[in-house]
């Protein structure tokens, strides 16, 4: 089981960003929203993540949440590695305006990974 989070696992293409908010479908489960769109001929799961500069004025709180996104999707992102052929592009939203604990990041995380595997499994 592999959990390391590598430069070619990350999303960072504009235009897929862009064509994820137009076509992609989205899941909630609060404080963190799921945008996604199923992908051919990707040889992994790219994902990004994103905070309001309107809920978290202060980069060093925005910085922080983006770290708890990207260590909840790092730990449990082999929950996505069962769907048999199917890669997405995902963009993790986070909706709250509170900083969150760990615990509650990981907890939806886990939910929206889960919601979605078993939607396209």
């Amino acid at each position: 089981m592999n959990q390391k989070f590598p430069k070619n696992q990350k999303l960072k293409s504009s235009k897929t960003i862009e064509n994820l908010f137009l076509e992609g479908k989205t899941h909630s489960k609060f404080p963190i929203k799921l945008f996604f769109l199923p992908k051919e001929n990707l040889e992994t799961n790219l994902a990004a993540f994103a905070v309001p500069k309107r809920n978290f004025k202060s980069a060093v709180d925005r910085n922080r949440v983006k770290r708890q996104l990207r260590e909840a999707y790092r730990l449990n992102k082999e929950l996505l590695d069962e769907i048999h052929g199917k890669k997405f592009v995902m963009l993790f939203l986070f909706l709250g305006k509170v900083k969150p604990q760990y615990a509650e990041v990981e907890k939806a995380m886990v939910k929206l990974l889960k919601k979605l595997r078993d939607e396209n499994s």
